[in-house]
C-alpha cells in the first residue's frame, strides 16, 4: 500500500528540499514509522522553526539547531547525529516535518552530550534515565549502525 504523499508534479513546492525530505521519509515508510534522517537531509532549507524545539521560548533558530548538531557530530567521539520524524503533513507546502528526537550514536557520557548542545536547551538529563529509541525498542527506519563501544544518546524538547 502506498501511502498519500505529494508527488514532485502534483504542487509548486516552495522548497524543493522539502519535497526530497518528503520522498525519503515515504521511502523509509511514511510517518507511522517514525523514521530517522540525517542532518543535511533534514535542515538543508529548513527555516520552519516548528520543525523542532517548537516549544522552545525563545526558539534558537533552525539555523542554531543545525550548526550545533553539526558540531556535536564532528567530535571524535561521536560517530554520527541524525533526528527522528514523528509527524509530517505533506498537503502543508511550506510546514516541515517535525523532528521529536535526535539520536546521538557516540561513547561519550549522556551528560556529557547534554552540555556539548546546552545551547538548544533539550530536555535535562537524568541520572538513571535510558537512552534509546523513543517510539519502538528496535531501530526504526533509516537508523544508523550503532558502531561496537558506541550507545545512543537521545536529545528533545518536551
Amino acid at each position: 500500500m502506498r501511502l498519500p504523499w505529494p508527488r514532485r508534479e502534483a504542487f509548486d513546492y516552495p522548497h524543493p528540499k522539502l519535497l526530497r525530505l518528503w520522498e525519503r521519509i515515504e521511502e523509509l515508510g511514511g510517518q507511522d514509522t517514525y523514521p530517522v534522517v540525517p542532518l543535511e537531509l533534514f535542515f538543508d532549507g529548513n527555516e520552519d522553526t516548528a520543525s523542532i524545539g517548537a516549544n522552545l521560548e525563545p526558539h534558537p533558530g533552525v539555523a542554531t539547531f543545525a550548526r550545533v548538531l553539526k558540531e556535536v557530530r564532528a567530535r571524535p567521539e561521536v560517530a554520527d547525529v541524525c533526528l527522528q520524524i514523528s509527524e509530517a503533513y505533506p498537503g502543508d507546502a511550506g510546514e516541515w516535518p517535525f523532528a521529536s528526537a535526535v539520536y546521538v550514536v557516540t561513547t561519550a557520557e549522556p551528560a556529557l552530550v547534554h552540555e556539548w548542545a546546552r545551547e538548544l536547551s533539550p530536555d535535562p538529563c537524568e541520572d538513571g534515565d535510558e537512552q534509546g529509541w523513543v517510539y519502538t525498542e528496535d531501530p526504526p527506519p533509516g537508523a544508523p549502525a550503532i558502531p561496537p563501544g558506541h550507545h545512543l544518546v537521545t536529545l528533545f524538547w518536551d
